[in-house]
């Protein structure tokens, strides 16, 4: 397996005098964001010990298709170029290979894992304290459509199966999202229409790394999840450009705790995912695409 090491270089000069219009990258303005504090905030509905518990289908740790209206094809992997679940085997093989141990670079060993499975893990554990009958909550999809002005496909329940006993609803910025039913318009970023603690759930899945600037998202994440809410969300952290349309950020396990923790969340699951093309890919396929990505993961509950 190919090692790869990418650096990027940015020039800056401060200014004493208002920036001219650039027609190239216009500058847009910085939207302000009102946060919603913790404690006007509803929380998730929660039975007591001897009241009946919520009916749903058992929340699976699959990737599916997404296209369709009942989450279509099951997938046997994250993409057509990549699989996951790799970290441990390759954090073992690293320990019994390696030359050389610089403190500054190690990672503990209990920080891979596989993302989809803890996912699986944490939403269930969250959807059994829900109390029969509990009708109206809202599992939010960030991103959930694809950019189809990107020339992806267009999906409509690809996490229908993580929604349990709530709503799958959808959120993004695509134009042809406005079309879909449960489906937010807006931008991540900035999203007037996604009302205060409107979710018992909020996700993403690959998707911040596009936003123009993914602490305004966060902050709506947090100002649009109920108190008690779980919030989970799968970012790169080595991984080669995809603007689709842009591709802005990529995250360490510590920023994704910083994110969460700054703004109410406690942390309850971060790490890393590793994914390698399989050996039919790596022989018979060739462009810009890693031969071996990093995404992050973390789960998160609203206080």
């Amino acid at each position: 397996m190919l090692g790869k090491i990418t650096y990027n270089m940015i020039v800056i000069q401060k200014g004493g005098k208002s920036p001219q219009p650039n027609p190239i990258f216009p500058i847009k303005e910085d939207a302000t964001t009102t946060t919603t504090t913790t404690s006007a905030c509803d929380a998730v509905p929660t039975k007591g010990p001897n009241d009946p518990a919520a009916e749903y289908n058992a929340i699976t740790p699959e990737l599916m298709s997404g296209v369709g209206k009942d989450g279509g094809d099951k997938m046997r992997c994250i993409s057509g170029w990549y699989c996951c679940n790799k970290g441990l085997e390759w954090y073992d093989t690293l320990e019994q290979k390696r030359t050389d141990r610089t403190p500054y670079l190690h990672i503990d060993r209990s920080l891979f894992g596989h993302y989809i499975d803890s996912f699986a893990k944490h939403l269930s554990e969250h959807y059994e304290t829900y109390p029969a009958g509990v009708s109206g909550g809202r599992f939010l999809d960030i991103g959930g459509t694809g950019s189809t002005a990107s020339g992806m496909q267009q999906v409509t329940s690809k996490f229908q199966h993580f929604a349990g006993p709530l709503q799958y609803w959808k959120l993004d910025s695509d134009p042809a999202a406005k079309k879909l039913e449960r489906t937010l318009s807006c931008d991540i970023d900035d999203c007037p229409s996604a009302e205060d603690c409107g979710f018992e759930v909020t996700f993403s899945h690959t998707v911040l790394e596009h936003a123009a600037r993914p602490w305004k998202s966060f902050d709506t994440i947090a100002r649009i999840t109920k108190k008690g809410g779980l919030t989970l969300h799968l970012v790169p952290w080595s991984y080669q450009f995809h603007a689709t349309p842009e591709d802005n950020y990529r995250f360490s396990h510590t920023a994704l705790r910083s994110l969460l923790e700054d703004r109410g969340f406690t942390v309850l699951d971060v790490g890393y995912d590793i994914c390698w093309q399989p050996e039919n890919v790596r022989k018979n396929r060739l462009d810009e695409h890693y031969d071996t990505i990093w995404l992050t993961y973390v789960v998160g509950r609203k206080n």
